[in-house]
């Protein structure tokens, strides 16, 4: 009987190598690629913020929307959540307007607060429950008796809905207690922030995407050693 002996050839420089399974191991072996991938997960998360707010600012004149095609449910073709739209109108609230009153049903504002800042809401005459006008930190004191006395004017800012604005649980609290309407597809002009404002903060959005598309290109780089 031929007898053979198995020998595992060796690698090289003479040893002979064995890699152990299993994720302890493979996470001792390749300890740089996890930082590469941490590194590319923390700016992903960034960028992913800035984004909505670049698109944002990337836009140029405001899409004029009529009382009438908001009434109709219909709105301009190609118009959609994220925007710069503009409207005119005059606000409905209620008489006699004083700081107590605020977020009631007879001062037909509704109040959101998170954190410091708070939100205001409240209709136009001409779009009644069709339509709110969101505006923040800006009413108390005499800005009360302006809105009053305010009139027809025009109304910039970025087109969303009630189902999309932000912190959605205190403003449907809000629009509830203001007895103001509360279905989520109802849309609201987000006034305020303009395209021109975020423009100006583009060097350093800029900077953030040009971070992460670099972190990206390292996680990608074949070599597993520390960036030198």
């Amino acid at each position: 009987m031929e007898t053979r002996e198995h020998a595992e050839a060796p690698s090289a420089g003479g040893r002979e190598e064995h890699r152990q399974r299993g994720i302890g191991p493979w996470i001792h072996r390749n300890p740089w690629l996890l930082i590469r991938l941490f590194i590319v997960l923390v700016f992903s998360f960034g960028t992913s913020m800035i984004a909505d707010q670049f698109s944002y600012g990337l836009e140029g004149k405001p899409v004029t929307l009529t009382a009438e095609q908001i009434n109709s449910g219909n709105l301009p073709e190609g118009v959609e959540v994220g925007d710069y739209v503009r409207v005119r109108g005059t606000p409905e609230v209620g008489e006699d307007l004083t700081l107590e009153k605020l977020g009631s049903p007879e001062s037909g504002i509704g109040i959101s607060s998170r954190y410091s800042v708070s939100y205001f809401y409240f209709r136009l005459e001409e779009t009644g429950d069709n339509l709110l006008i969101q505006t923040a930190q800006d009413l108390p004191g005499d800005s009360l008796r302006d809105l009053e006395n305010m009139g027809e004017r025009v109304w910039d800012g970025r087109l969303a809905r009630v189902g999309t604005v932000i912190f959605h649980d205190t403003t449907q609290h809000g629009l509830e207690r203001a007895n103001l309407p509360r279905d989520e597809n109802i849309p609201v002009i987000e006034t305020g922030d303009t395209p021109q404002q975020y423009r100006q903060i583009f060097p350093a959005y800029s900077a953030v995407i040009v971070v992460w598309l670099a972190s990206l290109g390292w996680l990608l780089w074949k070599r597993n050693k520390p960036f030198l």
